[in-house]
């Protein structure tokens, strides 16, 4: 013979899995766009910085 226990929820408790899923989701999507942020480099860190040219103190100063 088979034990069929099935267990019900009140509309309270089913409410608050539903909030505790729902926030879940959020940081699920959230993480996913970070690590497809990171993999796709698709922002713009700009290489103004970076170029290699030769400036003059008083065009560096800003950066000081």
């Amino acid at each position: 013979m088979e034990d069929n226990n099935t267990v019900r929820y009140s509309d309270k408790d089913l409410a608050e899995f539903k909030a505790l899923i729902q926030e879940k989701i959020v940081v699920a999507q959230e993480h996913l766009q970070l690590l497809r942020s990171a993999y796709m480099n698709d922002l713009n860190n700009g290489t103004d910085d970076t170029s290699p040219t030769f400036k003059a103190f008083e065009e560096g100063s800003e950066t000081m």
